[in-house]
């Protein structure tokens, strides 16, 4: 086998191409792969979203359900007028005319979730 310049140049030829279409070959193996995994990632997520969304509408109901049964307690009947001035109105009384109310303005059901 005689090597000289010629054969050199033709084998870094031929290595240089099989290099490139090897790299081009992986290169579209790994991007078919990324896509795939991005896919998959994309629809976890979607159902992920789609299970939260649907746990805080059925919490929502819930609050809804549970707000409709104790509204009719939270009504407090006002006492208007019937005093003797500004006097009234400037201290508090030592004993409330109702119950304490709980309030609902705070953490909610949906806040758990």
């Amino acid at each position: 086998m005689i090597i000289d310049a010629k054969s050199i140049i033709m084998t870094l030829l031929i290595a240089a191409v099989a290099f490139y279409i090897g790299l081009k070959f992986v290169r579209k193996f790994a991007l078919s792969i990324a896509q795939e995994n991005h896919d998959a990632v994309l629809a976890m997520d979607q159902a992920d979203e789609a299970k939260l969304l649907r746990k805080q509408r059925v919490a929502d109901e819930a609050a809804a359900s549970a707000y409709a049964k104790v509204e009719p307690l939270l009504t407090v009947p006002t006492i208007t007028g019937g005093g003797s001035g500004s006097n009234n109105n400037s201290r508090p009384s030592s004993r409330p005319s109702s119950p304490p109310v709980l309030s609902t303005t705070g953490s909610s059901a949906s806040d758990a979730v």
